[in-house]
């Protein structure tokens, strides 16, 4: 038996390893989508979160904060697009299922623009079920049962007077494995070998055939239905590679070969290569005699799919083989729990007991009942299994849940059925890809001021939601160009330049929105083929009062009263500095939240609606804060609050006032807006409004349809109860959540996600919760 650390290293100009180097520099980036479910309400929403992973290092990618995701209807044509900001690699989002939609199936797609580079395709595709008052169900015509039935031979070749392993695989019609066993026969009908399939219509057995003999394979099908096949010839000469795990765990690879091969070629020397996006070990390959062992340990290969390549000295892929690695894949744990109930809402604890790195996943809640969830991926198989193999595969998350030793071995046999990789040795060889598509980080603005023709050198870019306002350089020729800008759908641009004596002025000038965002139709590759379907209706529809209807609208009632000018309160507050809002300071800051930053005070939002304010004079100690004179125990309520809601800012950097909770530095008193800001006269705005045609979708909170009634068997098995899309797990302690209480017995919770370290998080729990 030969060692791998016996192996002797190539070192050439221009080898396999350089091309294929070549051809992974570049990173790869893949995505995976959590939907809350997969069957879907008109009148509900399309919940998700979106996972970007770094193939290479296997770890979240954060290179693109772009995700363009979009809904297909059954022919490709693009019926919803938008585009989403992704922050640390992950991103949620909604879709409203409204009229545009009908019944019918749809596809969920997601890309980023770098994807483009590569002639590999990563994007993410699912298809969904949207269902409506009209129908439901599918009823499949009847037809004749046919089976496809292939042999694919371990690494590609059947070579004579040797051993070979066989695979085999056999679908039905819709492209489903079937059970079959089947015996193989040489010319004089002498049996030689037997097989049966295993889970999903796949196997294997072992074979070696005479040279110039034909072999006749006799397959009975779970039908009864008999299928007569022959074997593919077996070659005169040539290398056959079959793989095996060791009692140890180790991975043997014996390479066999036969006499005529041995004796026309006695000192040939063979490469081996095994690699993984982009990562490689290399090693010669060289017969003494007709068969050659190779022990490499797990630990010392890549985690996940790696693929073994065999080079002959001319530098020919002459062999090949998938299998994959668990060496350093942690299986997280996770315990889901019910703790307690509060009113409407029970709160669910979630702990994850191996988790080495905090994790951040997302939880959609069903009822145990449900039927709506059937995603083709998980996390697992979108990232391990994906990226490496070209073929469609039956229900690829099935090898990756509950993985035991059983689960190993199936998924071992459908690699050894899906022959070659997806990346083709002629492309690697040919013209290496070119990072012609960007990775995209917020959107790319450029423009020029044509009005005044000459003279303006700086334009004052008014804050967003998003961004501070900032200071922008003009070139010689009046013009910019600048990158990262995360406008939110409805939002607007604001620009002005300073003239010579002072004021704002609003500039002629012409804004470019620089973006890749355009319409698009999925590829038929991705479609379903329907052809053997038709829709019909059924006795399972929708019930027309299965959503609660909008309540009786009230007519409305005027209130009026005299208007009080605010009087600020100077309690708690010794030195005093009253800032009265006007027309400058509204058009100059785009909220409450960076004003205080005007006025002393270090103040933040981010995109779950938190507001944070400390001082500058006592680090990391926050001030008391007062809304008309009533003390805020939350900051949150001053997100995004416009300054035309806001009178006047009374600060006190230094003083103090008395708080329950903690220590405090400062105090900020806000009074709202009682007097006009707008004079009813009509001015001129001191500035331009620009509208980008493409923004990102605004992030929203999840809230559950109003079903009337959770207990309608419709609701039980395609209904949703809650959806988390962003809840951190840590190493040491549980993290709850709360989801309404649908009175559901029993609830089935699914978990997506990865962790700091690249650990992904794929389950799927009942706890009874009633």
């Amino acid at each position: 038996m030969l060692l791998w650390s016996c192996f002797q290293l190539y070192s050439q100009q221009k080898t396999v390893e350089e091309e294929y180097t070549a051809y992974f520099k570049l990173p790869r980036e893949a995505l995976h989508v959590h939907l809350n479910k997969t069957t879907f309400f008109k009148g509900e929403e399309i919940w998700f979160k979106g996972y970007a992973y770094d193939q290479r290092n296997q770890l979240v990618s954060k290179a693109t904060t772009n995700i363009n995701v979009g809904i297909y209807d059954a022919t490709g044509k693009q019926v919803k697009k938008a585009l989403f900001a992704a922050e640390n690699g992950m991103t949620y989002g909604n879709f409203a299922i409204d009229s545009t939609f009908t019944a019918g199936t749809y596809y969920v797609k997601a890309e980023t623009n770098w994807m483009k580079n590569f002639k590999e395709d990563n994007a993410f595709i699912q298809k969904i079920e949207i269902v409506t008052s009209e129908t439901i169900n599918r009823e499949k015509k009847t037809e004749k049962a046919q089976f496809d039935f292939q042999f694919l031979p371990e690494g590609g070749h059947i070579v004579a007077d040797t051993k070979n392993n066989i695979g085999f695989k056999i679908v039905n019609n819709n492209g489903k494995g079937v059970m079959a066993s089947g015996i193989v026969f040489d010319q004089d009908k002498k049996q030689v070998a037997y097989f049966e399939s295993k889970t999903l219509g796949m196997g294997k057995f072992l074979f070696q055939p005479q040279k110039d003999k034909q072999y006749t394979a006799e397959i009975t099908v779970e039908n009864g239905a008999t299928i007569t096949k022959n074997l593919p010839t077996a070659e005169a000469q040539g290398v056959s590679l079959m793989m095996k795990i060791a009692p140890d765990g180790n991975i043997i690879l014996q390479f066999n070969t036969n006499e005529q091969t041995l004796a026309n070629y006695p000192n040939k020397t063979y490469k081996i290569l095994i690699h993984q996006s982009g990562k490689l070990k290399t090693a010669a390959l060289k017969f003494r005699d007709i068969q050659k062992s190779v022990s490499i340990e797990k630990e010392r290969l890549f985690k996940g799919i790696n693929t073994i390549t065999v080079f002959d000295e001319e530098q020919h892929p002459i062999l090949e083989r998938l299998f994959f690695n668990d060496f350093g894949m942690n299986n997280t744990n996770i315990n889901v729990a019910k703790l307690n109930k509060i009113q409407d809402s029970i709160i669910v604890s979630v702990k994850a007991l191996n988790l080495t790195k905090n994790a951040n996943v997302s939880i959609s809640v069903l009822p145990e009942a449900t039927e709506s969830y059937n995603p083709t991926h998980n996390i697992l198989s979108s990232f391990y299994l994906k990226p490496h193999i070209k073929g469609a595969v039956e229900n690829p998350q099935y090898y990756f849940q509950n993985m035991d030793r059983k689960k190993k071995y199936e998924l071992d046999i459908l690699l050894l059925t899906q022959g070659w990789s997806r990346y083709d040795w002629n492309d690697i060889f040919g013209v290496k890809p070119k990072a012609t598509y960007r990775f995209e980080n917020g959107i790319t603005i450029s423009g020029r001021v044509n009005k005044p023709a000459s003279g303006v050198e700086k334009l004052f870019l008014y804050a967003t939601k998003n961004h501070n306002s900032k200071i922008i350089e003009l070139d010689e020729n009046q013009g910019f160009e600048f990158t990262g800008l995360f406008l939110e759908e409805d939002e607007e641009l604001k620009f002005s330049y300073l003239s010579e004596n002072g004021p704002m002025r609003k500039p002629g000038m012409y804004v470019r929105f620089i973006t890749p965002h355009k319409e698009d139709k999925l590829s038929e590759a991705y479609l379903e083929n329907t052809s053997h379907i038709k829709y019909i209706t059924t006795d399972f529809t929708v019930p027309k009062d299965f959503f609660y209807k909008d309540v009786e609208k009230l007519d409305t009632v005027n209130l009026k009263a005299e208007k009080k000018k605010p009087k600020y309160n100077p309690f708690f507050m010794v030195n005093p500095v009253v800032n009265e809002v006007t027309m400058e300071e509204y058009v100059r800051y785009n909220n409450i939240v960076e004003y205080l930053n005007i006025v002393g005070f270090d103040a933040s939002q981010d995109f779950a609606g938190n507001v944070y304010i400390n001082s500058r004079v006592a680090t990391k100690r926050p001030p008391r804060v007062f809304f008309n004179d009533v003390p805020l125990n939350s900051f949150n309520i001053l997100y995004n609050m416009s300054l035309a809601e806001v009178e006047s800012v009374v600060v006190d950097k230094f003083s103090i006032a008395p708080s329950t909770e903690k220590s405090t530095q400062g105090v900020i008193k806000i009074y709202s807006r009682l007097t006009p800001l707008f004079k009813k006269e009509k001015t001129e705005v001191p500035y331009l409004k620009a509208s980008a045609p493409v923004a990102f979708a605004k992030q929203k909170e999840y809230y559950s349809p109003k079903y009337s009634s959770y207990l309608n068997p419709i609701f039980q098995k395609y209904g949703a109860i809650s959806w988390v899309p962003s809840v951190v797990l840590n190493t040491e302690t549980a993290t709850t959540f709360k989801i309404y209480n649908t009175y559901t017995k029993n609830v089935t919770i699914c978990i997506e996600g990865i962790a700091e370290n690249g650990d992904l998080i794929s389950e799927r729990k009942t706890i009874t919760v009633r």
